[in-house]
């Protein structure tokens, strides 16, 4: 059984009025205003069909009775005004209007001297054949222009159903009006010059008035038939110029319901009728349209977000979109929750404060997209792409699903760098990965960061005040700057965390540069890390490689190097990826070095060792690790192909 629909046809809500609640509602015109405006779309049909049965009659009698050549003005406008109706059915109004410019003047300044020269015509008429085509195209121009306008009031008022009657019924009152003042110039009005003189003697002046009544009637037919005909090349669901649109539609929600500069935000309009609705609201926050008819009949404007798009209407309206393309767009706050959103860009769109819960989302890209405070609560994100969108702690991820995302779009366009890269995200990973927090500080440094340093504070800080509740939440790049994003107690504010970290990573950089054993003694891990180093006493390091005390040594023995050494040089090659020059200069020293103290004198060898240093390094580490997983491919697009970026990838892989 149907909801009982509530009818507010002609209401004019205040701020005070809306409730949220407006489902199924029926709005638009009260039936007075309703037929004031249908009997004056019927007015306007009424003077067009007159001014074009004048037109038809006019040029018709000043062909064929002619006086000073003045047949050669009106014909040629006859056949300029059909060239311009055929292209402008074909190319729009504006390129009709262009080509049908230079027909005037082929006629006026080649053709008509031409047949003067030739004996055709016995007087100089260029300008009037001038003339005559302006006067009469822009006659013709203007009753089409008022034609379409009443026709597109009409289709504004009167429901689809009965489009076609309203089609018919228009297109014989315009017969009619025309056939009627044709005949009312032709057989009454008309006073031929006494110059004039028929340019058929054969036939009587009663029998040229007869044929003008018929040729004001084909006017007639024929500006019908241009208006239904330019309706169906322009593009859907409006088939009208822009300008006469707008001008139907605000006059069409003339006593219509209104919603004008209110505030809409979280009303429920699902399966409302809203056609000749002024819905030019303040606020649209989460306004849900779902289900909607006539939206398209609307009045509306795009200030809170691109709602007079066709596209977004029906985005908004059927929850789904046959075209998939929404980049550059102001979506800010639109309601689409389980809306089939798969495979769809919004490249640079702003979605800030939209409410997309439940919706499919596979496969989108929202490169750059802003998705400040979404709500994607139990969406699909698998095989969205997410570079550089901008989230923050109020974008929720609640119960999302998603196995993998991409990082990055390439030159095409094309979603890659697949992350995790070789298996799908666990349950809830991805909330935990991208669920930002209010309780966050973000860091920043510049190139030429020292993570170890930057571990070390974080560890000193945690040593000396556990209630801080410190913990890394992720490690980003963003043009020359890095930016480590750290959680902490909510009791404590950010400032106070912010300018601790900070104080402590400069404190503990400068007393690493100088000695580092005296930070491993300012934090207690001295013995721990010695402890650590015998631990991997004669252990396995890959399957060429054995760590012995704190050296690391081939299986044959003929070559060893200091564990602690080695390590730090890999982790110099990571940790300044950006600094092409300083890396290749590390990269050289670092295989020169292996190669010379006859530690892994091949490319397979060295690449082996330096694969199984990262993951020793990460299995210690968990800051470095998530270093390595987070900007892993972002370390291995900063170096050049070889041995480094190809061991560098194995051991992210093995990570992940």
């Amino acid at each position: 059984m149907d909801k009982c629909k509530k009818i507010y046809t002609g209401y004019k809500f205040t701020q005070e009025s809306v409730i949220h609640d407006l489902q199924d509602i029926v709005a638009g015109n009260s039936l007075f205003f309703k037929v004031l405006l249908i009997f004056k779309c019927i007015l306007l049909k009424i003077i067009s069909a007159i001014f074009i049965g004048f037109i038809g009659a006019i040029i018709c009698m000043n062909i064929f009775v002619n006086w000073q050549d003045s047949w050669i003005g009106n014909l040629s406008a006859v056949i300029t005004i059909i060239f311009w109706s055929l292209v402008a059915v074909r190319r729009g109004y504006l390129r009709a209007l262009l080509e049908a410019g230079i027909l005037i003047l082929i006629f006026g300044v080649v053709i008509s001297p031409i047949l003067k020269l030739i004996g055709i015509l016995k007087f100089s008429v260029t300008l009037g054949v001038l003339l005559a085509n302006i006067i009469w195209l822009s006659t013709f121009l203007i009753c089409s222009l008022i034609t379409m306008f009443a026709l597109s009031l009409s289709k504004i008022l009167i429901k689809k159903e009965y489009k076609n009657i309203v089609d018919f019924a228009y297109g014989l009152l315009m017969i009619i009006g025309a056939s009627i003042s044709s005949y009312i110039y032709s057989f009454l009005l008309y006073e031929p010059n006494q110059k004039a003189v028929l340019i058929i003697q054969n036939i009587s002046l009663t029998n040229v008035k007869t044929f003008a009544v018929l040729v004001g009637t084909f006017f007639g037919v024929g500006i019908v038939m241009f208006s239904l005909l330019i309706t169906q090349f322009q593009e859907p669901p409006w088939r009208n110029l822009d300008f006469l649109r707008n001008w139907a539609i605000a006059i069409g929600s003339w006593g219509g319901t209104s919603f004008y500069n209110l505030d809409l935000s979280s009303v429920n309009f699902e399966n409302a009728q809203l056609a000749n609705t002024d819905l030019r609201a303040r606020k649209l926050y989460r306004t849900c349209f779902q289900g909607v008819t006539g939206l398209e009949l609307a009045r509306v404007d795009s200030r809170y977000l691109d709602l007079k798009l066709p596209k977004v209407q029906k985005l908004l309206t059927h929850a789904c979109s046959e075209d998939p393309d929404f980049s550059n767009l102001n979506l800010r706050g639109a309601y689409l929750q389980r809306a089939d959103l798969r495979r769809m860009k919004f490249i640079d769109t702003n979605l800030i404060g939209a409410d997309l819960q439940n919706a499919d989302l596979r496969g989108s890209i929202l490169a750059n997209a802003q998705v400040i405070d979404v709500d994607f609560t139990n969406a699909n994100l698998t095989g969205i792409c997410i570079q550089n969108w901008n989230v923050n702690s109020q974008t929720r991820f609640t119960n999302v699903q998603c196995d993998y995302i991409y990082r990055k779009l390439d030159e095409k366009g094309e979603p890659i760098d697949r992350y995790p890269i070789d298996r799908n995200f666990e349950q809830r990973e991805f909330e935990s990965l991208y669920q930002e927090v209010g309780n966050i500080v973000e860091l920043v440094f510049k190139e030429g960061v020292n993570w170890r340093a930057f571990a070390f504070s974080l560890q000193k800080l945690e040593l000396e005040d556990e209630s801080l509740g410190l913990q890394l939440k992720g490690i980003e790049k963003k043009g020359d700057l890095w930016v480590a994003k750290v959680t902490h107690n909510e009791n404590i504010s950010s400032q106070e965390v912010e300018q601790r970290l900070y104080d402590s990573y400069d404190e503990l950089r400068q007393l690493l540069a100088t000695k580092e054993q005296q930070i491993n003694s300012l934090l207690g891990i001295a013995s721990s890390q010695a402890e650590a180093i015998k631990e991997f006493s004669k252990r396995p390091l890959g399957n060429s490689f054995v760590i012995n005390g704190s050296t690391i040594t081939n299986l044959t023995g003929s070559g060893q190097i200091e564990y602690n050494e080695a390590a730090e040089q890999v982790r110099s090659i990571v940790a300044n990826s950006d600094a092409p020059m300083q890396v290749s200069n590390t990269v050289q020293h670092f295989l020169a070095q292996l190669t010379g103290k006859s530690v892994a004198t091949t490319t397979a060898t060295q690449g082996e060792l330096i694969k199984q240093l990262l993951l020793h390094e990460a299995e210690k580490d968990k800051i470095f690790k998530q270093l390595l997983i987070l900007q892993g491919q972002q370390i291995i697009d900063n170096l050049a192909e070889g041995t480094i970026a190809s061991a560098i990838k194995e051991a992210i892989a093995q990570l992940q």
